[in-house]
């Protein structure tokens, strides 16, 4: 039976809970804190739904208030944060969107334990992102996206070298069908010297689509090594197999996505109905940093293969770089350069013909001018690569950012 979508309350049972339960009645003093901002963007773009067909320039102002609150103590803490972004596009009609984002977190640490909680709350639209994300790039078409999230977790401390985690987390999205995704998570760690640490994880996950009957579940084992080669420079590597079996109950709609050439939208089209269908196949799973740090210049670089839940009702393998390239010029002024790339290839659903190739590359500045103020100038491209198109997409963007960010307000009572 399909399982019900009532995610919010959910969310507040489990938050509810975990908060009675892990929350001491007694304590130290703890500090009480409120972080707000506010975000003013000004961007300019020629093709914002990285479409194939010819579009309109558009620019954009983007606004984005937020509020982190916080009470903690040396052995507990709690964190609330709300934001809200307006984007309002000029040149284009149907760009206009509200992004919402809510979040809670807490922590418990003992002598030898931590208990961690987060959880949010966020609705969005898909159309092009800097993050890495299983749906970016989709659809060269406004999408609204929710997604609630909430992730417990408990680290035990069998001695000062040996440690073991215990994770797990759910994650319900509404975007084109429903789904819901439960994943949990052990691993054991040892530290081996003082410069490296060796560790192994296992996962099991389930993946569930109500609307089309799709049911998924994966099982990954992995090992790896985190190791510092010097006091700037650290790594992890970590790589293992996955095995994953599936099931989708016949009878519903099997849909390939379409481009209208008049309009450039991309729509599913019905192209048959689907058998009872069972699968089963294993695949290789890794990630990998670097992170090393000059006197003036920080380096990161990630590297992934996943296999992720997709807002399109499947699944699909996941193949991801990234590298940010920092350098302070002066006290108060920094140059960066961001590049990300991902593969993705849908293995499992009810949609085709979902492959694709992006990445975006672009250098930036950010000037702190005040301790409260700060402005900020980027360029970045992006190109998409869609399996069902002949073509790829090419976006070229800028953008000038003007941040409000008041000293920390904190109390100890």
């Amino acid at each position: 039976m399909p399982v019900p979508f009532d995610s919010g309350r959910y969310l507040f049972i489990v938050t509810s809970i975990f908060v009675s339960l892990t929350i001491p009645v007694t304590g130290g003093a703890a500090e009480w804190s409120a972080e707000p901002s506010v975000r003013l963007r000004r961007e300019y773009n020629d093709n914002l739904q990285l479409s194939i067909f010819p579009q309109e320039s558009v620019t954009g102002s983007i606004i984005t208030p937020a509020l982190d609150l916080g009470v903690g103590t040396p052995t507990w803490k709690l964190g609330f944060g709300a934001e809200a972004t307006q984007r309002r596009y000029s040149g284009q009609e149907g760009l206009d969107r509200d992004d919402s984002l809510l979040r809670f977190s807490s922590l418990y640490r003992t002598e030898r334990q931590t208990w961690q909680l987060s959880a949010s709350r966020r609705s969005d639209s898909v159309v092009t992102s800097e993050e890495v994300d299983s749906d970016t790039g989709t659809v060269s078409a406004v999408e609204d996206r929710d997604t609630d999230s909430v992730s417990p977790s408990w680290i035990w401390m069998f001695s000062q070298t040996t440690q073991l985690q215990l994770a797990y987390q759910q994650t319900d999205v509404t975007y084109g069908e429903n789904s819901r995704n439960q994943a949990t998570a052990a691993t054991l760690s040892k530290q081996i010297s003082e410069l490296s640490q060796i560790f192994i994880s296992g996962s099991y996950s389930e993946f569930h689509v109500p609307d089309t009957s799709f049911d998924s579940k994966t099982r990954n084992l992995q090992a790896g090594i985190t190791r510092s080669f010097s006091e700037s420079t650290r790594g992890t590597l970590q790589a293992g197999l996955r095995r994953t079996e599936s099931f989708t109950k016949g009878g519903t709609p099997t849909f390939t996505l379409f481009t209208d050439p008049n309009t450039g939208i991309t729509y599913a089209i019905q192209t048959g109905v689907s058998p009872d269908t069972r699968t089963r196949q294993t695949g290789s799973v890794f990630s990998g940093n670097l992170e090393t740090q000059f006197e003036s210049t920080r380096l990161n670089m990630a590297l992934s293969r996943s296999l992720n839940p997709s807002g399109s009702g499947g699944q699909s393998e996941l193949d991801t770089f990234k590298i940010d390239l920092n350098r302070q010029l002066a006290a108060r002024l920094r140059a960066y350069v961001t590049a990300n790339a991902f593969k993705a290839r849908t293995v499992e659903g009810n949609i085709s013909s979902n492959d694709r190739t992006y990445y975006g590359i672009g250098p930036g500045a950010d000037w702190q001018w005040s301790r409260e103020w700060s402005v900020g100038m980027n360029y970045r491209y992006a190109h998409a690569k869609r399996e069902f198109e002949s073509e790829a997409a090419e976006s070229h963007s800028v953008a000038l950012t003007l941040t409000y960010r008041p000293l920390k307000m904190a109390i100890s009572r």
